[in-house]
Order: structure tokens, then C-alpha cells, then sequence
């Protein structure tokens, strides 16, 4: 059994083109690019969160 789960959103038109521009220029897909770019973005939320206490 997979532990990747599927699903759907919606982008802007020209959102998921910048996107596609990013993942190709860094050898990657648009799944893997915006994965890590949620990572990323969780990482620092993250972190601003432990820095208030």
C-alpha cells in the first residue's frame, strides 16, 4: 500500500504555469515542486510558532 493520497485543487491558470516553469527548471515534478514547497512552507509556519513562545 501507497502512503501518498491523492487529491485535487484548484489553481489559477497562471499560477500552474509558473509552477510548471519552476518544477522543469529544478528537474522536478509539479507534484514533487509544490510537496516541497508545502514542506517548506510548514517548516517555517513551524518555526515562527516555536519562536512566540
Amino acid at each position: 500500500m501507497s502512503d501518498i493520497s491523492k487529491t485535487t485543487i484548484n489553481l489559477p491558470k497562471e499560477l500552474k504555469k509558473e509552477l510548471k516553469k519552476m518544477a522543469i527548471d529544478e528537474d522536478t515534478s509539479l507534484s514533487g515542486l509544490i510537496i516541497k514547497m508545502i514542506e517548506e512552507g510548514m517548516a517555517n509556519r513551524n518555526k515562527v510558532i516555536s519562536d512566540e513562545d
